[in-house]
């Protein structure tokens, strides 16, 4: 059963990063592209690069949260990914909530009533 909201196989990854357009902070990447569905699905890439297995499951989930805060203010019909980079294992959950919402800023991600 497919999770509601999430982008799960790698062709569905490969779409994104072949056709759609990036923006990135010191911690996070992010892949955008627009579909035009009535609603977002994401994706979270934690590779080894940032850590062991500990660290890159902790990133993950702070990555997650953080995405969780502010889905109900974004433009809708987008397929977006989001990728750590190394400077992610060392962040606490405020900075990585200031950073996604600076790099879905970036992106124009917000829709214009909550700007």
């Amino acid at each position: 059963m497919k999770k509601k909201g999430s982008i799960t196989k790698n062709y569905e990854y490969q779409q994104v990063f072949q056709n759609g357009t990036s923006v990135a902070t010191r911690t996070f990447v992010l892949y955008q592209l627009n579909t035009k569905q009535s609603e977002n699905r994401a994706g979270f890439i934690v590779s080894k690069k940032v850590g062991n297995a500990v660290t890159r499951n902790r990133v993950r989930r702070l990555m997650r949260e953080s995405y969780r805060l502010y889905a109900g203010k974004l433009r809708r019909g987008y397929d977006l990914v989001f990728i750590a980079r190394p400077a992610a294992a060392k962040i606490s959950f405020m900075q990585a909530a200031a950073d996604m919402e600076r790099v879905l800023q970036r992106g124009g991600l917000f829709s214009v009533a909550d700007n």
